[in-house]
């Protein structure tokens, strides 16, 4: 079994935290330590009292002592993560309700009201359609180059299905994205935004076409069955997803 003094280091790396981000992290919890401390805490030259040792535990997200000494620590990879995991329950449920609202501004589902829609069906030349520039490679589990400047073909669809700021769209391929976008659905992308970490966008690796979740250094899908995509410096990014339209609501 590893030592106090070694499971404290791996118990700061696992958090993420570099000693000087630890050194901020500690201060911001009225710790007052150097760096010449932490490193002797790593060293075992000296051990925090009991007092710091609580809250160096909330800090690196230790949830058990037994966890901790078998070196069993939950990793949080972001500085995101780190700061959701301190808040107490109140906290984490303004920003459940925050984080709710705005994923709903940014990622608005455009559905019709199912009489109007059965009415356009049998009266097409009462809908207003409109010309979309579509990706024929799609994206998500698709494979080769997409967003070629020959790939694209127009597709007449519904008006109000679009969302202003739409440059072009992407058909989904597979289930890499459930339970918020299907196979078959097409996403609508806005190349003049980027997604933030967090943000859904789409994705050129390796000569492959994703249409994923921005992670701070790999693509994430949303269906936990599939492992996160680790990024490079060649990974590029085509625009965000500000919308979709079903699959069904174009039959």
């Amino acid at each position: 079994m590893s030592t106090f003094s070694e499971q404290l280091k791996k118990a700061r790396i696992a958090a993420g935290y570099t000693v000087r981000e630890a050194i901020e992290a500690f201060h911001q919890q009225s710790i007052d330590i150097s760096e010449k401390t932490l490193y002797g805490w790593e060293r075992g030259i000296r051990t925090p009292d009991a007092d710091v040792f609580l809250r160096l535990c909330r800090i690196y997200q230790i949830e058990s002592l037994s966890d901790f000494m078998e070196g069993h620590q939950k990793p949080v990879t972001t500085e995101i993560e780190r700061k959701y995991a301190s808040l107490d329950d109140h906290g984490r449920r303004l920003v459940s309700l925050v984080l709710e609202e705005e994923f709903e501004r940014v990622h608005p589902v455009v559905k019709l009201n199912p009489r109007a829609k059965t009415a356009d069906r049998k009266n097409p030349e009462k809908r207003k359609m409109a010309e979309l520039w579509v990706s024929e490679q799609s994206a998500a589990a698709g494979t080769g180059t997409i967003l070629d400047g020959d790939s694209f073909v127009k597709q007449s669809v519904p008006a109000d299905l679009l969302v202003s700021g739409t440059s072009f769209g992407v058909p989904v391929s597979g289930d890499s994205m459930e339970p918020r976008y299907f196979d078959g659905d097409i996403l609508l992308v806005s190349k003049q935004q980027m997604p933030s970490v967090g943000e859904i966008g789409v994705f050129l690796l390796d000569g492959k076409g994703y249409v994923k979740q921005r992670g701070t250094k790999e693509l994430i899908s949303l269906n936990t069955k599939y492992e996160p995509i680790p990024m490079d410096n060649d990974t590029r990014c085509f625009g965000k997803v500000i919308g979709v339209i079903r699959a069904d609501e174009l039959m």
